[in-house]
């Protein structure tokens, strides 16, 4: 039973982990869209966006379905990073076509991390309500990751070019750093978890009551004690 509770705990960890990071998206998505100029592309956008909305109401429920507390939330780490990708793609002072591909390159380079951490959790082994819902969302991240490159190249981005070089670079880069500071931040939930299932168990409600009532009771003897001698 400890062994199965701790999993159902790395795996909420996970799945809020998955929740900050539609929420990051979210965010970046409506920058996207409001920095670009074609009608065509916002509209895909805001379809793409829309897909991370029903992500976040999917892992909601998958964490309140295993007595989880959802992070309703962008990651505190890297959530202000990734805008700040985006909100230099969208202030590129570049009108029409060069305008819309500056906005696109940012774009993907937030959307690559989200289809490869989506990708890997979907590879895992889960019950079969989890699994249905990562696998379905890798799908859609796939999708989106194939759209921007389809889309850039037919906007001239060549991938093969210096430019294209270096942003591939920082794209990898960007993926890296963000990997690292969330990993960091969704321990953090792990363990936060983890205590809040412990104090939910009435052993370990017992024990700290008979902990507090044994300090109370010490406290209180050393006031009466301290009285008597005064």
């Amino acid at each position: 039973m400890e062994g199965s509770a701790q999993t159902e705990t790395a795996l909420v960890a996970d799945l809020n982990d998955l929740l900050k990071l539609d929420h990051d998206a979210v965010q970046a998505y409506t920058l996207a869209i409001k920095g670009l100029e074609s009608e065509e592309y916002k509209a895909r956008l805001v379809e793409f966006r829309g897909d991370h909305q029903r992500h976040i109401d999917e892992l909601t429920q998958l964490v309140r379905s295993r007595g989880g507390t959802p992070m309703e939330m962008s990651h505190v780490s890297s959530g202000v990073f990734k805008l700040a990708v985006q909100a230099v793609g969208t202030g590129a002072r570049l009108t029409g076509a060069a305008g819309d591909r500056a906005v696109l390159v940012a774009f993907k380079a937030n959307e690559r991390q989200v289809r490869d951490k989506y990708r890997r959790l979907a590879r895992e082994v889960h019950e079969a309500d989890v699994t249905s819902v990562l696998a379905r969302a890798a799908d859609d991240e796939a999708r989106h990751y194939a759209w921007v490159l389809e889309t850039l190249e037919d906007l001239g981005f060549d991938q093969n070019s210096a430019a294209g070089k270096v942003e591939r670079a920082f794209e990898v880069a960007h993926q890296g750093m963000a990997d690292v500071m969330e990993s960091a931040e969704r321990k953090g939930m792990q363990a936060a978890e983890r205590a809040k299932r412990a104090l939910q168990d009435p052993k370990t409600r017992k024990g700290l009551g008979a902990v507090l009532l044994t300090a109370g009771a010490a406290f209180v003897a050393a006031q009466l004690f301290g009285r008597d001698r005064r």
